[in-house]
C-alpha cells in the first residue's frame, strides 16, 4: 500500500511543478482576439482615401464577433448571417468564413482600439476600408 502512494505521488509530482501550463497557452485566448470579440456597427466606407456613410440600406449592419470564435454579420437583428473566425495576429489578418455561401474572406486589421475598428478588404482592388465602431 505504501509502495502504491509512493508510486502515485512520483508520477504526479511532474504534473503538479508544471501544471498545465502547455495546453492552457493553447486554448487562451490572445489579446487581439479579447479586443475583437464585440458587436461593432459600420459607421463609414473608405475608397481611395475618400470616406463616405452608409446608405440607408446600410445604416443597421453590424459585425458581431463572439469569443468562441462564432461570427454574425448583416442587417440587425433579421439579416444576420452565421459563420466562423480567426485571427493571425502576426500579419494582423481576420479571416472570416460564411456558413450560408461557405466562402472564406481575408481581411486586413488597419486599425483596432476599445472604440474602432477598421478592416482593409484585400480582395477590392481598390483599397476599400471598413470603419465601425463599438456598438
Amino acid at each position: 500500500m505504501n509502495l502504491r502512494i509512493i508510486l502515485i505521488v512520483l508520477l504526479t509530482i511532474p504534473y503538479s511543478l508544471f501544471p498545465v501550463r502547455y495546453s492552457l497557452s493553447q486554448s487562451l485566448p490572445g489579446e487581439l482576439d479579447r479586443r475583437l470579440t464585440k458587436t461593432w456597427k459600420l459607421t463609414s466606407l473608405e475608397q481611395e482615401g475618400k470616406a463616405a456613410q452608409p446608405d440607408q440600406s446600410q445604416n443597421d449592419f453590424v459585425l458581431i464577433i463572439n469569443s468562441d470564435h462564432t461570427v454574425k454579420q448583416g442587417m440587425y437583428p433579421d439579416g444576420l448571417i452565421g459563420g466562423t473566425w480567426s485571427v493571425n495576429e502576426k500579419e494582423m489578418l481576420l479571416t472570416i468564413k460564411d456558413e450560408t455561401m461557405n466562402q472564406q474572406y481575408k481581411i486586413k486589421i488597419v486599425l483596432l482600439t476599445a472604440d474602432e475598428l477598421i478592416l482593409q478588404d484585400l480582395t477590392n482592388t481598390s483599397a476599400l476600408k471598413i470603419h465601425y465602431s463599438a456598438k
